[in-house]
């Protein structure tokens, strides 16, 4: 008994350290954000600012980061319909065709996520270039669809396994179509798959800094990752108003993970469970 207490003991003291360790970086930016524009250079450096101000705040949601928000807003929300909605009906077809260029395929979704955004940034620019799509949104778009959709497919599929087919198999007996066997009875049970993958799409989407840079040439068109390099200067960084705004950044994402993480968790879980 003494050494099952003992242990419980070490597992929790090594999860608050974990979570510590975790959470820290995410509270000295929230403290940085608060302290005045000389204080993040004082030392001793503390961990909470004497006079906490909301000055940075202020002065990071300009104009500016207003425009960037909402350019985040439609590239992330199109990307996440799109890839869910092209994700779905691949993944159903994988889910149910029992063929064996369906695990060479899902082999293949995999091996694409060794890839790294800069090793296909180049030849992702020359298209865009070519079709005279930078500086615009379907360029971004079009990205951010190509680079999450392997793993939404991989997702969808992995949960659309443990749906039962006798329920398919029913109501094509009563003489339901495919369309409507799909959108009446496979949409509506695949919803925590549905949601889990569209939360993944959206964390991917909305710090996603590579293609936005690099396809982005103006203010007008920059998402909010991008607008956070307007706080690095030549000659200093203004880090209490670039904190600011990474914690309003961060805290969209947040709130909609904290809401539903436990079908993010079933999605993924689903996902690597079946092959």
């Amino acid at each position: 008994m003494n050494a099952s207490k003992s242990t419980r003991v070490i597992q929790i003291a090594l999860q608050i350290a974990l979570a510590a360790f975790v959470l820290l970086p995410f509270f000295w930016m929230i403290s940085v954000s608060l302290k005045p524009a000389t204080e993040p250079f004082a030392i001793p450096a503390r961990l909470w600012p004497q006079d906490p101000t909301l000055e940075n705040y202020v002065t990071a949601f300009r104009p500016e980061f207003r425009t960037y928000f909402v350019n985040s807003m439609i590239v992330s929300g199109a990307s996440v319909v799109i890839t869910v909605v092209l994700g779905l009906l691949a993944a159903y077809s994988f889910s149910r065709a029992q063929l064996l260029i369906i695990t060479v395929l899902m082999g293949g979704v995999v091996l694409a996520q060794m890839f790294p955004h800069s090793a296909i940034i180049i030849p992702f620019y020359k298209m865009m270039r070519a079709a005279d799509l930078l500086n615009t949104y379907a360029s971004l778009i079009i990205a951010y669809v190509s680079v999450t959709l392997p793993v939404a497919v991989w997702m969808l599929r992995g949960f659309l396994l443990k749906l039962p087919v006798s329920l398919e198999e029913a109501a094509a007996i009563d003489g339901a179509s495919p369309l409507r066997i799909f959108c009446e009875i496979v949409v509506p049970l695949a919803r925590p798959g549905v949601i889990a993958t569209a939360v993944y799409v959206l964390i991917v989407t909305w710090q996603e800094f590579l293609f936005a840079l690099s396809f982005t040439s103006t203010k007008e068109m920059r998402t909010l990752p991008v607008g956070l390099n307007d706080f690095i200067g030549q000659y200093g960084i203004r880090y209490g108003e670039l904190m600011a705004s990474s914690v309003m950044v961060s805290m969209p994402v947040i709130a909609v993970f904290f809401f539903l993480q436990r079908y993010f968790v079933a999605g993924l879980t689903a996902g690597a469970v079946k092959g």
